[in-house]
């Protein structure tokens, strides 16, 4: 392709973003509802962002880094471009605007705990009576049809839950919580495949249907392989699939200690091992019967570690990262947020985003998708709460 070509394909079209002149309401909260709802905007929807008086949880999570205290890290990655409407559904005037509101949508995304909204008459049989054609999705902590579903829930929650803290603990026992909410981030991704699925039905088929998402079911099936494994294995075994990768015929693979530090690095593939072997030059690991193929190394973990890292320690990880990558086996060093911000594949994957102008400009982390057609939306500063509530309303009141 040339440059032309290029240059050509990536420009902003806006008429070709696939939700352009579509309009989703956002009655989300917090992390998975927003994020899948920033995937919308991005995608050329109007997403208009109904919030409380007070504003919606992640709004008002603010961080607590001296000189950062009005920087909202919750609310400003997964808010751009978006609409802000306050509406009080305690309110039956207000209510009534949702309603309103809703007859003007093509989808309807909510975050309420399971049967709040049928319980105000904002039920997605109610809506869907009166717009047909409106996609009408939830995201929940658990589902089915039993007392689970009505169970509240976050991330971290989610996480204890579903086993995603399997083998992770502190040297006290204590379970050790990641940092990020990955849950939440994997069901906002999900939920916005599921609302895009729900429109391309639409399209074919003329009406609208009702999606739901909840956090148990992404986090569960984020853990496909190892709760299959458990499936299979007779209640006596059960200790031992309790460590996670290790007891899986992956090895080498995660973190190893070479000279200042830790290198993370993936050589299970045979042809990868051999390649490891040549790159350490050590071609003896090959011959040595504990190691000679895919099972037998991952029977013998630590034994395989500590030759590994009686190697590894003679240079440093950033040397050791550039061997392997260049032998082409799979390495990285193991980096912390400050780390990640400088290093070279955050700045050619062009993550860092400024969102608005002037005194509302700010640095936000893009969605990950890339289009060659068109570029996404989502380049409008995040909304102040309400501001767009008398622009929003008033043009469905006229």
């Amino acid at each position: 392709m040339t440059a032309a070509v290029t240059a050509a394909v990536t420009a902003d079209v806006t008429d070709r973003r696939p939700m352009a002149g579509m309009r989703v309401l956002d009655l989300t909260s917090n992390v998975a509802g927003p994020l899948a709802c920033q995937v919308l905007v991005d995608l050329g929807a109007e997403v208009v962002k109904i919030e409380p008086p007070t504003g919606e949880a992640g709004r008002n999570i603010r961080s607590t880094i001296p000189g950062q205290e009005d920087l909202r890290p919750y609310f400003l990655p997964h808010h751009r471009g978006k609409k802000s409407v306050v509406l009080d559904l305690r309110n039956d005037e207000d209510v009534a605007r949702l309603l309103a509101l809703a007859d003007t949508a093509d989808v309807f995304v909510q975050g309420f705990r399971p049967g709040v909204l049928d319980r105000l008459g904002l039920g997605a049989d109610v809506l869907r009576r009166r717009n047909p054609r409106l996609v009408h999705a939830s995201l929940s902590a658990f589902s089915g049809a039993g007392d689970q579903h009505l169970r509240p829930g976050i991330d971290a929650l989610i996480q204890a839950e579903s086993g995603l803290l399997t083998g992770l603990s502190r040297p006290d026992g204590a379970p050790l919580l990641p940092a990020p909410t990955v849950v939440d981030a994997c069901s906002g991704h999900v939920l916005a495949q599921a609302v895009l699925a729900a429109l391309l039905a639409r399209e074919r088929h003329g009406e609208g249907d009702v999606v739901e998402v909840a956090l148990y079911d992404v986090a569960v099936s984020m853990q496909a392989p190892h709760i299959t494994r458990q499936l299979h294995t007779a209640p006596e075994h059960t200790h031992l699939t309790e460590t996670g990768r290790a007891s899986m015929a992956v090895a080498p693979s995660g973190p190893f200690r070479a000279a200042d530090g830790w290198l993370m690095l993936f050589a299970y593939v045979p042809k990868h091992w051999n390649l490891l072997a040549d790159a350490l030059g050590r071609p003896d690991l090959r011959e040595d019967p504990r190691f000679a193929d895919q099972l037998e190394r991952s029977r013998h973990p630590a034994d395989l570690a500590a030759a590994l890292e009686e190697t590894l320690a003679a240079r440093t990880v950033a040397d050791w990262v550039e061997i392997l990558t260049a032998a082409g086996v799979m390495a990285s060093p193991v980096r912390t947020w400050g780390s990640v911000i400088g290093s070279a594949a955050f700045a050619e994957a062009e993550l860092a985003v400024t969102v608005g102008e002037g005194d509302r400009a700010e640095l936000a982390i893009r969605t990950p998708a890339r289009y060659r057609g068109f570029t996404p939306a989502g380049v409008a500063p995040t909304p102040r709460l309400g501001e767009h509530t008398d622009e929003v309303l008033g043009a469905v009141r006229s």
